[in-house]
């Protein structure tokens, strides 16, 4: 029984073949050439979205509770008594 310690054969030669290692070291190329934000930047961008998100629940809040309040007063109107 003889073990094989070349990585350039068998498993290891398939794995760094595979399309799964060229899909991962394709990623961290690209990755390499973002410009990430700087800590400023996150978090001055991170307190607008929490903004325009906390505006946009209370203006569909006020929407919805509009339109139940008045489908609610249409359906006693129109009710039978």
């Amino acid at each position: 029984m003889t073990t094989t310690n070349n990585k350039s054969t068998g498993v290891w030669k398939w794995l760094a073949d595979s399309a799964a290692m060229k899909f991962a070291r394709e990623t961290q190329s690209e990755l390499r050439k973002v410009t990430w934000p700087t800590r400023e930047e996150a978090m001055r961008l991170t307190a607008v979205v929490v903004v325009l998100s906390l505006t946009a629940s209370i203006v569909l809040f006020s929407a919805d509770s509009l339109f139940a309040w008045a489908l609610l007063n249409l359906q006693t109107i129109l009710s039978p008594k």
